[in-house]
């Protein structure tokens, strides 16, 4: 169980860092289109180059609410809820210490850290829900993009971004 849960905190910070990854290459994929769109064409004015900075802002806004979402990893985001019975608290001290480092903490974490201890040294009790906040901006984001890529490809097919 304590490997298991150990593993979990892994797979997070290897999701967050993929989806850090995404909205960087999705930013500049943004940029890219931008710069074509604003020298290569007389597009300046144009709802094309509205879109493509709205979704460029939107795509870099996403990097907040990524780091947000997993600037403490869950396994200590447990402690608050579960107190004692956290999965935080059955992982050895080096588990324990790498977790709290990952969450921000230059400080060293106590030999046996109670979960007050931690919740108050995150400011767990006054935290908004950003996992919850994640989930609904994700959404959100993935309507919109797509909404704008669909736009985008139907102007490109009817005028190929020409005048």
């Amino acid at each position: 169980m304590k490997n298991k849960v150990f593993h979990s905190f892994i797979k997070e910070q290897k999701v967050y860092r993929i989806f850090s990854q995404i909205a960087k290459y999705v930013s500049i994929v943004f940029l890219i289109i931008y710069l074509y769109l604003l020298f290569s064409s007389s597009y300046t004015a144009s709802p094309l180059i509205v879109v493509i900075n709205y979704l460029a802002i939107l795509t870099s806004f996403s990097g907040i609410i990524i780091f947000k979402y997993y600037e403490i990893p869950s396994i200590l985001l447990t402690v608050f809820t579960e107190g004692e019975l956290s999965p935080f608290f059955q992982l050895n001290t080096e588990e324990r210490q790498l977790v709290w480092r990952k969450a921000g903490r230059e400080d060293l974490l106590p030999q046996e850290p109670n979960p007050d201890y931690i919740s108050t040294h995150l400011h767990l009790y006054d935290r908004y829900p950003w996992k919850k906040i994640g989930k609904i901006y994700a959404v959100i984001y993935l309507v919109v993009i797509l909404t704008s890529i669909f736009y985008l490809t139907s102007v490109y097919i009817e005028t190929g971004f020409q005048n």
